[in-house]
């Protein structure tokens, strides 16, 4: 059978345009509110988990820039404490019955005699302090020096322009000594009337995570290298 032009509908030709019309018209009109909402609530979703890792990135690099700031003042604590006291220069003020030696040691100071190196000031004998102030929310530990004067050695404050902050922190921090001369065990007072003692602590106390303790060993035997500034270093065995 065969179909010519002529059997199709007259119409025919103009509702196929009338049809591609209606499609491009509805296309050029943009998208349906639901396709607009839905746009918004992805796009809401991707910015929420966007600034939630923006956020979680922050904490993490702000603590470990915490981390890292402490261990290196509790490094800068353990070098400059370690120094110090290997600097302990033995001295026995006299009486040594009355005054001791100058060795000071409590739970909040520990104060010694130390012969300093001339840099980067000037050398010789001094006497070094380490202090713990302590305050409602924060403990500080200050780093004091003086020229040596055994007069002035055991009076309450140590006078002087010389002071460093070296820790400021929300530990409680305490000093104590051990030895066998006033017991098998750690002491939070040293007697005056004692040589120093054979090792000092620097604690750490009152956080989650805990900083370890500083322990520190005094070498210096003070009855085999003890000093009078009097006597021009005459040794208290020897006498």
């Amino acid at each position: 059978m065969n179909l010519s032009c002529s059997s199709l509908p007259i119409d025919w030709q103009p509702r196929m345009t009338a049809d591609w019309s209606n499609l491009t018209l509805r296309r050029s009109h943009g998208f349906t509110l639901v396709e607009v909402l839905i746009s918004i609530s992805l796009f809401a979703v991707a910015l929420t988990l966007l600034m939630g890792g923006f956020r979680f990135t922050s904490k993490a690099w702000e603590a470990g820039e915490r981390v890292t700031l402490q261990t290196s003042e509790l490094e800068t604590v353990h070098r400059v404490f370690g120094n110090m006291l290997e600097r302990l220069f033995p001295l026995s003020l006299l009486p040594v019955e009355q005054d001791g030696y100058a060795f000071s040691g409590s739970e909040d100071r520990l104060r010694f005699s130390a012969q300093l190196p001339p840099y980067p000031g000037a050398g010789g004998l001094y006497t070094v302090e380490f202090a713990v102030a302590k305050g409602r929310d924060l403990d500080r530990l200050e780093l004091r020096i003086a020229p040596f004067d055994a007069e002035t050695f055991h009076d309450s404050e140590l006078k002087t322009d010389e002071k460093s902050l070296l820790l400021e922190t929300s530990d409680r921090l305490n000093f104590s000594y051990y030895g066998s001369a006033v017991g098998e065990e750690w002491q939070s007072l040293w007697p005056e009337s004692e040589a120093p003692p054979q090792m000092v602590r620097l604690q750490f106390e009152g956080t989650e995570k805990r900083w370890p303790e500083i322990v520190v060993p005094v070498s210096i035997n003070m009855d085999l290298a003890c000093a009078y500034p009097e006597l021009a270093g005459e040794c208290r065995l020897d006498l």
